[in-house]
């Protein structure tokens, strides 16, 4: 584990947990121990007694790694980054520059669909390789759905009627591991998108953990209802882009055993260090655009221009950014008139007509559409 500097612990635990009262005067090995063994447990009230913020702390002070943090609540992250002394996203472990991996991170996150496709491959063969093992608590939780006759669904967070990165990236993952899992006998996974009918929060990568628990409570996701886990009997994997402060994860977790799933594994490309991301939330935001800065430039016009590009959320929100109007006509032409015409379906099919700001850019799209032969007169898509 690479070493860092121990971060104040107050910083990073509310003084509201359980856990804190617990604290005081308690050696790290004790500390330890408990986590360990609260950890263990399939309490989902352990959302609300604040573990995932005592994991945070312990992590802080260096008293447990990043791997131990990721495993809260049946987790699994591939890569685990944080930012070194200078500012630069390192990879946990050992410090090394993780600028290949961000890279791919960041334009994944505008939608570049080859980007999506190699976080997928990441997930899908640490899958592969833990289903070839049998002591492995993902083939023992595919062998106990096997053997009790009951379904494991993949869990995806997304947008009303656009995808989000993490939706297109698992339904890479289910398609492929399903082959596997098939040859192998075992329950296949069944994907399903959580919906969110509230207007998305513009900057929530930026938030603090605090905002992020009241935004969450006015624009979160729909979450099953405890129907969804009557039989036959469901097993529970939640998949998502990053994890940062589990605010999204854990009440996925929590809703999911509270209503009877019969278990809970969640798994994610990327960790990134919460005790960096909770001193500085604007992190995440940094990760997400270090490759893809949010302006229209050249950078931006490669991701939108791939042959299977998707519209994700956020590639919309750049793009018809009513700050960016005064340069959208000058930069329309950089990216291919089909791709163009999928974002503007996506848009309209999402509302951001009716958003003043983003009203004026679709005006200026509409008519570039148009000019080239992609709308008809009234507007409405020629697709050949």
């Amino acid at each position: 584990m690479m070493a860092r500097d121990p971060a104040p612990i107050e910083a990073l635990r509310s003084p509201e947990t359980e856990f804190d009262r617990q604290l005081e005067g308690r050696s790290g090995t004790a500390l330890r121990a408990m986590f360990a063994e609260q950890a263990a447990s399939r309490d989902p009230g352990m959302v609300q007694k604040g573990l995932r913020q005592f994991g945070a702390a312990l992590l802080a002070q260096g008293m447990i790694g990043m791997p131990e943090y990721a495993s809260l609540f049946g987790g699994h992250a591939i890569h685990n980054l944080t930012v070194d002394g200078a500012g630069r996203f390192v990879h946990a472990h050992d410090g090394a520059c993780a600028q290949v991996l961000v890279r791919i991170y960041s334009r994944a996150k505008y939608g570049a669909i080859d980007d999506i496709r190699l976080l997928a491959n990441m997930v899908s063969a640490r899958l592969s390789a833990a289903l070839d093992d049998t002591a492995d608590p993902w083939r023992r939780m595919f062998d106990r759905a096997r053997a009790d006759g009951d379904q494991v669904v993949m869990l995806t967070t997304g947008w009303r009627n656009v995808p989000s990165t993490a939706n297109v990236l698992f339904d890479m993952v289910v398609e492929c591991i399903n082959v596997k899992l098939a040859y192998l006998g075992l329950p296949t996974l069944i994907g399903v998108k959580l919906p969110r009918i509230a207007p998305p929060c513009e900057n929530y990568a930026s938030l603090a953990a605090e905002e992020r628990e009241r935004v969450s409570a006015l624009q979160d996701h729909v979450l099953p209802a405890p129907d969804f886990y009557r039989l036959p009997g469901v097993h529970v994997v939640f998949g998502d882009d990053v994890l940062v402060t589990g605010a999204t994860a854990d009440k996925v977790y929590a809703s999911a055993l509270a209503n009877g799933a019969k278990s809970f594994m969640a798994i994610y490309p990327v960790l990134l260090d919460p005790a960096v991301a909770l001193l500085d939330p604007a992190v995440e935001e940094r990760l997400n655009t270090a490759m893809v800065s949010g302006q229209l430039d050249d950078s931006f016009a490669a991701v939108l221009s791939s042959p299977g590009y998707v519209p994700i959320l956020r590639s919309l929100r750049t793009l018809l950014d009513n700050g960016h109007v005064a340069d959208l006509h000058g930069f329309l032409p950089s990216v291919p008139a089909r791709n163009l015409l999928r974002i503007y379906i996506s848009a309209l099919n999402n509302d951001f007509l009716r958003d003043p700001r983003s009203a004026p850019s679709l005006a200026l799209l509409r008519a570039y559409l148009t000019g080239t032969g992609m709308l008809d007169a009234s507007g409405f898509p020629l697709i050949s």
